[in-house]
């Protein structure tokens, strides 16, 4: 062939090897391939779908896994859920001879036959004259549930560190750290 730019010579034609490729149902010749195959690239390559796989495994795994401690935490946050309300509803539902108001303390006693009241007075308060069995004293909360009175002092210490979070300065330093993080 001529040495002008409309074909390759005859020694370029001998650089280039073919390659038959997929072309539909039959196979056609790709004149485009320069490279022959090594066999040691599919070894190589082997080797690297293999890392790749078991990467992309144990990155499904400590996800799946991460996935399933949340589901179990939200089943324990379910079932303690549903303890309280098994509890609340109780303790409204125990008679009792007054209106019970948010914020107040109430104490829950067993008579003999085993039904259950509430009283206003507490066990101090009865002194050695309390007639019936004392089980335990309860907080009415503003959202109408019930806190032991027993368990006060840890929701308190939960109840600060929340308002810690809130505190106007804590909320502006949130907000400056927001701006900086939007600022590229």
């Amino acid at each position: 062939m001529s040495s002008d730019s409309s074909g390759p010579t005859s020694s370029e034609a001998h650089s280039h090897s073919l390659q038959l490729a997929p072309c539909g149902s039959s196979y056609a010749i790709n004149g485009a391939a320069k490279k022959t195959s090594n066999p040691e690239d599919l070894v190589e390559l082997a080797k690297q779908i293999k890392s790749c796989e078991q990467f992309v495994t144990a990155n499904a795994s400590s996800r799946l896994y991460l996935i399933a401690k949340q589901m179990q935490y939200l089943k324990e946050q379910a079932t303690d859920i549903l303890c309280e309300l098994r509890r609340d509803t109780e303790l409204h539902n125990l008679p009792c001879n007054f209106v019970k108001k948010p914020g107040n303390s109430y104490h829950v006693y067993e008579k003999p036959d085993g039904s259950r009241y509430m009283g206003l007075l507490s066990p101090e308060e009865w002194g050695s004259k309390c007639p019936h069995k004392f089980i335990r004293s309860y907080k009415l909360l503003p959202d109408m549930t019930w806190v032991a009175t027993d368990d006060l002092s840890e929701q308190e210490t939960t109840r600060k560190m929340v308002q810690q979070f809130m505190f106007p300065s804590n909320l502006s330093t949130l907000d400056n750290k927001s701006k900086e993080a939007t600022n590229f």
